[in-house]
């Protein structure tokens, strides 16, 4: 009833599309030189401004995207742009044996660059999938794509300047757990130009009075400056022209817009990236991939991070009818038992547990929400019980705890340091189906 399957596209046919459906856009050039916004930290709401800026930040860079083209890309305000790149896990060959790597990154920072006209602040909302085909549409995935955190709506300068902005996602639970690799859509490196190794972020802005904004286009320099230099992995620049900036590991001269603004939904570029005028000179045409910075601690595992900050995370609570809380013991397998626990008003009702990978919401019953869509969802009717006075928990390391639907089990992989995610399906004395509310956990 409720089983859905991950779904990939051959890689010969996703090239083609993608060649095949690319929509050329016209860059911006810069407003002028680029000002540094300071360093707003989102768990406390609050800046701390000026050159000598500090934030708890990892003294490691994963990811980066910033030798600049000279240009801005703008036209679908309120519509979500994702890039893409490559987070490189224990297999992955660009590791050089540098400090790290790991098999998942806690981004507890981005650096991100834009441009703004605008005369009041923007609007920034923030994504990240640590699962992600190159141009593929989130709201009606081709392939897997996986959903690793997202933002609070961040307020930023703009008065008709470009800015690079630093967020700190250290404080309130703001870091995002990132598999790398392709994450849990396509465990380990896969190589072979499959391009089932990326990862990919959004960006949506709002203005209030339609200034033009955008990101900055920085990180497709190929001809002059390799890709994933300055990096924890490889923290060395070998470019000729001493610049200290990299194309991003993974670029691709192409980004998707999702739905939502004046752009049809699809695969965008900039007419193709050239470069022929010398290393440190603006480009010809620029390439496709906006300028961007995730920082971490590459000495510590994502999961590992995660056993406390990162258990027991809240989802699927929007809807009203969504009725019941979740929460986890433990994320922790050498715990020895993880009680995953339901409750609840309704008394006396039958209900199972059901788990997955999935992001999407879905109303199957029309009575509230699933959301655990866009992947295999298991159901514990093994585990099936009563909520008794009020609440229902069942042992996810018990002998019989099995899922089904082709879901790992205790038995296999349960315990394998992906983000799994919860609900449970009961009844509430009038309605014969009704979902919980949600809560995700990393187990290890």
């Amino acid at each position: 009833m409720f089983s859905q399957s991950f779904s990939w596209v051959s890689a010969g046919v996703l090239c083609c599309a993608i060649t095949n459906g690319q929509q050329q856009l016209t860059a911006h050039k810069m407003l002028g030189p680029v000002k540094d916004a300071g360093i707003f930290h989102v768990g406390t709401g609050t800046w701390t401004r000026g050159s000598g800026a500090k934030a708890n930040l990892g003294p490691d860079v994963i990811f980066r995207s910033d030798v600049s083209s000279g240009y801005f890309a703008t036209g679908w305000e309120g519509s979500e742009g994702i890039d893409e790149g490559i987070l490189p896990g224990t297999g992955n060959p660009n590791q050089t044996g540098n400090a790290g790597p790991q098999d998942g990154y806690g981004i507890d920072g981005i650096q991100f660059g834009y441009c703004s006209v605008s005369a009041a602040p923007v609007n920034w909302d923030f994504t990240m999938y640590d699962s992600y085909v190159p141009c593929d549409l989130p709201s009606v995935p081709s392939s897997c794509v996986n959903l690793a955190g997202a933002l609070p709506t961040v307020a930023l300068p703009a008065g008709g300047f470009c800015w690079v902005g630093t967020l700190d996602l250290s404080l309130g639970g703001y870091e995002i757990c990132m598999e790398a690799d392709g994450g849990n859509c396509a465990l380990g490196y896969d190589g072979g130009g499959l391009g089932l190794d990326g990862f990919g972020w959004g960006a949506t802005w709002n203005t209030t009075d339609g200034g033009t904004t955008g990101p900055i286009l920085a990180g497709h320099d190929l001809t002059w400056t390799p890709e994933g230099e300055g990096t924890v992995y490889q923290p060395a620049f070998s470019n000729s022209c001493a610049n200290p900036a990299s194309s991003g590991l993974g670029t691709e001269d192409l980004f998707a817009i999702d739905v939502g603004g004046a752009l049809p939904p699809g695969c965008y570029w900039f007419g193709s990236y050239l470069n022929n005028n010398g290393c440190g000179a603006p480009p010809n045409n620029p390439g496709t991939q906006f300028y961007m910075l995730f920082f971490t601690d590459a000495s510590v595992t994502c999961w590992g991070s995660c056993l406390t900050s990162c258990c027991g995370v809240v989802f699927c609570d929007a809807d009203v009818n969504n009725q019941g809380d979740v929460t986890l013991s433990a994320c922790d397998c050498s715990a020895g038992s993880i009680m995953l626990t339901l409750t609840t008003t309704f008394t006396n009702q039958f209900t199972y547990p059901l788990i997955g990978l999935g992001t999407v919401a879905v109303s199957p019953t029309g009575v509230s929400e699933l959301c655990l869509a866009g992947s295999t969802i298991g159901r514990y009717g093994g585990d099936a019980g009563s909520t008794g006075a009020g609440s229902y928990s069942v042992d996810l390391l018990n002998a019989n705890s099995a899922p089904g639907g082709g879901v790992p089990t205790i038995g296999g992989t349960l315990c394998n340091g992906n983000t799994w995610r919860f609900q449970f399906w009961h009844r509430d004395g009038m309605n014969p189906s009704r979902f919980s509310k949600g809560a995700e956990g990393t187990i290890n």
